[in-house]
């Protein structure tokens, strides 16, 4: 949920209805990631060295909860008159709070099994998780506000209520009722240098390529979206919500598929096919017919085919490479691992409204128009639904020839038991 809020409605609800606009916003979203390039690694290495009876990651999602629902809530009910000085603080301090708890759990995640298959069912029951975490972001304002007009202000309001009555739950839940997981010990370098290290991890090298190009078309299209909706298909925003519903409950009812196809066919490949498909299936948007609901629902349906791999996947491969490092002699450091991981996440992100927003102030879009003939829509759909198809292609190519399958990683893990 509170990623979707970040790539979604975040950087158009700055853009549009506080005032900041197209430019100003994809700025200070590029801005704050530089923040965010330091603290990842070093929020990394530190969970990795941590050691207490609860294990080396749930201290630190303990300690960032209550920070993540503070900035989540300021964030998103920011009040009249904002500055940008003042964005720009909180996002800081948000990204801070998401780091503390983001790099832990996914590292977490990657420590609860060594073996590739029982891998992609942890990140597919995980990410199927989160799948239903959308569902309810997405369902309870279409129950709450169900006029045409709603704004994205209202939503961003349920949405930090919601994370302020539930976080604190699940926090609890996983912290009580989820293993710790095994941490083999780490050779001591500084975080800036285990950093370099991994960086000779040529899978790994290869991954973080590709998951960046992936993510960073996934992102622009997501900076897009929902001005996409409102001028381009001449529907209503908060159809949008809807349409989100309907994207993630396919991806809901494919996590198993798609753990399963990824088992069999390796995830690499399974992946790669989902980026593919998302660069084909984007454009045909432009097909659409202005207004016509049921065409663009039958395209999101598409997305939540295509796109789910690209959100149940990558960590369970970063996770294998995490194995390629311990053969290297670097030990265990799946946090700087996901740190980095992470980071290129964030930093497509980043690009991705810093690249979308400008590039179409710059070709002509307006959203403040108050005549739409005066706006370039074209340049709108365009920016949104083909530019991202120049990421994505590349990203999948990269996949197709990523070197570990489960044979591959068998015997990483045979050399790596025989050194140990």
């Amino acid at each position: 949920m509170l990623t979707m809020a970040l790539v979604v409605y975040i950087p158009a609800f700055y853009a549009t209805e506080v005032g900041l606009g197209l430019t100003g916003t994809g700025l200070l979203f590029l801005v704050a990631r530089v923040w965010d390039a330091i603290i990842d690694p070093l929020v990394g290495s530190l969970s990795d060295s941590t050691r207490s009876r609860w294990g080396a990651r749930k201290p630190w999602i303990i300690v960032g909860t209550p920070l993540l629902i503070w900035t989540t809530w300021q964030l998103f009910n920011p009040g009249e008159g904002i500055s940008s000085i003042n964005m720009l603080v909180l996002l800081m301090l948000y990204y801070l709070a998401w780091t503390l708890v983001q790099i832990p759990y996914l590292s977490w995640g990657a420590e609860l099994s060594n073996d590739y298959k029982e891998r992609a069912r942890i990140v597919g029951v995980r990410e199927g998780a989160m799948f239903i975490g959308v569902l309810m972001a997405t369902g309870l304002p279409m129950l709450i506000f169900p006029g045409p007009k709603t704004s994205i202000g209202d939503i961003l309001g349920l949405f930090a209520w919601i994370t302020a009555l539930l976080l604190p739950v699940t926090v609890v839940l996983a912290i009580r009722w989820v293993p710790a997981g095994s941490v083999a010990e780490t050779n001591f370098q500084k975080p800036y240098a285990k950093m370099r290290s991994l960086l000779g991890n040529g899978p790994f090298r290869r991954l973080l390529l590709a998951t960046f190009l992936s993510w960073l078309g996934v992102h622009v299209y997501n900076a897009a979206v929902l001005l996409i909706i409102e001028f381009g298909l001449a529907l209503p925003t908060n159809n949008f919500l809807l349409l989100v519903f309907i994207q993630f409950l396919v991806g809901t009812g494919m996590a198993p598929i798609i753990t399963r196809s990824a088992n069999r066919w390796g995830k690499h490949k399974v992946l790669a096919a989902g980026v593919f498909g998302s660069a084909l299936t984007l454009p045909m948007m432009l097909l659409v017919q202005p207004g016509a609901m049921y065409q663009v629902m039958m395209v999101f349906a598409l997305l939540g085919v295509v796109i789910s791999p690209i959100w149940i996947l990558p960590t369970a491969l970063v996770a294998d490479a995490v194995d390629v490092g311990r053969l290297q002699g670097g030990g265990n450091q799946a946090g700087v691992y996901m740190s980095l991981y992470n980071l290129a996440n964030k930093l497509a992100l980043s690009l991705g409204v810093g690249i979308a927003l400008p590039l179409m102030d710059l070709l002509g879009f307006d959203p403040a128009a108050t005549d739409p003939a005066l706006t370039d829509v074209t340049s709108l759909m365009l920016v949104g639904l083909v530019l991202p198809g120049l990421f994505l292609i590349p990203a999948g190519w990269i996949l197709l020839r990523y070197p570990i399958d489960a044979k591959a990683h068998a015997k990483i893990l045979e050399q790596v038991s025989r050194l140990s």
